[in-house]
């Protein structure tokens, strides 16, 4: 794979160059961008790298990665590493020298198609979720260890009762705990499985298993800040609330994604996202962004949904004032604000092309 250092041609907008909606002074001053490219059938070309001078500039395309399918991203100190999504199913490591990413390692990510990696701040380690393998893989996130194998765990065997998509374990997400552990959700048997990694050996071990609802697919997570775990169901179309008690997580409630959901076919939640008090999901096939907050009886509230300005959003990511959505489907990055009082994208101020955009890191 070339570590592809040659610029690109800048994206552009409905009216020229790339802006970055309303100025911030917190704003990222750089963007990477992984896709879906040809060896699943996607337009992306691999990694793209945007950066601005100022906030408030235009975004330029710096940098092209090729890679295949790196779907997920994950950013260390001075490293950028990424997914695979292939049969086979590598980790890909660079280093950030200059302000260019240069190849610096290949790594087994532990299991067929990894479609999440995630940094353990308690072990150092990359976890890494591998759908179609149903594991987790876990390797060092120094991007020029020398010898950087995979531990590998497989999730617990299980089905659920959406036959066609829940035949086996599928890992989809790990995100860490407040008390040290990580979680993993397994979207096949609708389960969390809660894994602690030794910081010396790396070595994965299971130390608890908590159910979700039958049927819901837990795609992704999110902390709320009082504690609560937020899932999202990729199948039922719900988020479902969590509380800790006596070290099992159990149901607090469970909302519908958008009034209507449950009874809706061909909606798929994507993301998931906690930002300033706030639920942020996505939906696929809708095609929308819901805001959620917490009411005063503790329990989540649709504060209101507006499009994601393209189709088929698989991921964003939150700045200050402004949501960058990878719309998947219509090959495009869109930049929504966020109003002030209530956290709604509006409509957006700018969208630019990039084939199959999957995963957008702000830093």
């Amino acid at each position: 794979m070339s570590d592809g250092t040659a610029p690109e041609q800048e994206p552009t907008g409905p009216q020229g160059p790339v802006t970055a909606g309303p100025a911030s002074a917190a704003a990222p001053q750089r963007l990477y961008i992984g896709s879906y490219t040809a060896s699943s059938g996607g337009s992306g070309t691999g990694i793209t790298v945007l950066e601005r001078s100022a906030p408030g500039s235009p975004w330029q395309a710096v940098q092209t990665v090729e890679a295949d399918d790196p779907s997920f991203l994950v950013a260390t100190e001075g490293a950028l590493h990424a997914v695979s999504e292939t049969t086979e199913g590598r980790v890909l490591s660079y280093t950030v020298s200059a302000g260019q990413l240069v190849a610096a390692s290949s790594a087994a990510a532990g299991g067929a198609a990894p479609c999440h990696l995630h940094h353990d701040p308690a072990s150092g380690a990359l976890v890494v979720a591998s759908y179609v393998g149903g594991t987790v893989g876990v390797l060092s996130s120094d991007p020029s260890h020398p010898s950087r194998v995979v531990r590998t765990l497989a999730l617990p065997y299980g089905h659920g009762p959406v036959l066609e998509r829940q035949e086996r374990p599928h890992a989809h997400q790990v995100v860490s705990t407040p008390w040290g552990t990580t979680l993993v959700s397994d979207l096949g048997t609708d389960r969390l499985v809660e894994i602690v990694v030794d910081p010396i050996a790396l070595d994965p071990e299971i130390v608890a298993v908590h159910p979700l609802p039958s049927g819901a697919g837990p795609r992704h997570l999110a902390w709320l800040d009082d504690g609560r775990l937020v899932a999202v169901g990729e199948l039922d179309a719900r988020l479902h609330v969590l509380r800790r008690v006596e070290g099992k997580l159990v149901l607090d409630h469970s909302i519908e994604v958008f009034e209507g959901a449950a009874s809706t076919p061909g909606v798929l939640p994507s993301h998931l996202a906690v930002d300033a008090g706030r639920v942020y999901v996505a939906t696929r096939g809708r095609d929308t962004i819901s805001v959620f907050t917490v009411g005063d009886d503790e329990r989540l509230r649709l504060v209101g949904e507006s499009s994601c300005g393209g189709r088929w959003p698989r991921h964003f990511a939150i700045t200050p004032g402004v949501l960058y959505v990878a719309n998947q489907g219509s090959d495009t990055v869109a930049v929504l604000p966020l109003d002030p009082e209530t956290g709604v994208p509006g409509e957006p101020v700018d969208v630019f092309s990039l084939g199959s955009p999957a995963c957008i890191v702000a830093v």
